[in-house]
């Protein structure tokens, strides 16, 4: 439901003397109390001294970022876990992986 119709039926509810919380709004119409205390204030409905901390959204925080380096490949031929490198071979039916770990593979002797 966009922000003007859900305003316009939240004013018939209101008006219908439903018993109306920032608790109630948010659940009714599914969005969170910051946004109804937003459309409830809009609307002109007077909030008590308890629903004011739903006033002012609290500041983002920004999300970690996992840097790139050589402990996150993400290629379908090999994988790192443990710090070692595993050479995928197949999977089996169920989606498991199977391979070797490269420490464990003999050594290569054949020329180019």
């Amino acid at each position: 439901m966009r922000q003007r119709q859900r305003r316009d039926s939240a004013q018939e509810w209101i008006n219908s003397g439903a018993a109306v919380t920032v608790k109630s709004y948010a659940k009714r119409y599914g969005v969170d109390r910051y946004t109804a205390c937003d459309d409830l204030t809009a609307l002109g409905f007077a909030l008590p001294e308890s629903a004011r901390q739903w006033g002012q959204r609290p500041p983002t925080t920004p999300r970690r970022t996992v840097e790139r380096g050589v402990s996150q490949v993400d290629d379908e031929w090999s994988t790192m876990p443990d710090g070692r490198w595993f050479f995928v071979a197949g999977s089996t039916s169920g989606g498991a992986p199977y391979g070797m770990f490269a420490d464990e593979m003999p050594p290569h002797d054949d020329p180019l």
